[in-house]
């Protein structure tokens, strides 16, 4: 199973997270209901914050951008989620489904 892969932009005022179009059809195709999103921006002071009293924002993105919901067994499907920074290609985090 390939992982789903997020690109991560980081830009002066926070980030945006997005799908490639090919992740957004095979979501669709996986669960008919899904409503993918094309994007989503979180400014850095945001982030910083949900960080410091929640969890990992990585862990809210991926079900928000995916238009999903929980119980959607999405760990049938694939077992990684992969944040990538889309300029330098380098790995930012790693989201494993459980197995």
């Amino acid at each position: 199973m390939e992982p789903i892969i997020i690109n991560v932009y980081k830009q002066m005022d926070g980030y945006t997270f997005s799908l490639p179009v090919s992740i957004r059809q095979r979501v669709k195709d996986w669960f008919p209901d899904a409503h993918p999103a094309n994007r989503i921006f979180v400014a850095y002071d945001i982030k910083s914050d949900f960080e410091k009293y929640y969890d990992q924002l990585e862990n809210y993105i991926y079900p928000a951008l995916l238009g999903i919901r929980s119980d959607n067994n999405l760990d049938d499907k694939v077992k990684e989620i992969q944040f990538v920074d889309s300029e330098t290609g380098n790995l930012l985090h790693t989201h494993r489904l459980a197995a």
